[in-house]
């Protein structure tokens, strides 16, 4: 799976996911484009026309108080923590251009809800 981000600023935006994502990109296979391998996916980001979107990028980590934590140590803003309890953990954030992602913890073991996540 490839996600595709349409962004305004190619420099700015790649110094932003490198902190957000805690990592330099794995490829620029050719200019206006950057590429991240996350797990068995990889996100996207293009030059482009920004346009505003319904989708949101969304993140699962193991430790969601820890994630919030680096992100703010590495200067991304990130909302305060929302709990559905014994479900899920979650804050949105917004990348340079308005694009939402989402970091979340599963925080229960039931399958309807884990999907057979491990």
């Amino acid at each position: 799976m490839i996600t595709e981000v349409e962004v305004s600023d190619l420099a700015k935006s790649r110094a932003w996911y490198t902190r957000l994502l805690g990592k330099e990109a794995d490829l620029e296979p050719f200019p206006g484009n950057v590429e991240w391998r996350l797990g068995g996916g990889w996100l996207q980001i293009v030059q482009g026309k920004p346009t505003p979107s319904s989708w949101t990028f969304q993140v699962e980590v193991r430790d969601l108080t820890r994630e919030r934590e680096r992100l703010r140590a590495a200067g991304v803003e990130a909302a305060e923590i929302k709990i559905v309890p014994n479900v899920i953990a979650y804050f949105p954030i917004r990348d340079p251009d308005g694009h939402q992602l989402l970091f979340f913890q599963v925080l229960t073991q039931d399958p309807k809800v884990t999907g057979g996540r491990a």
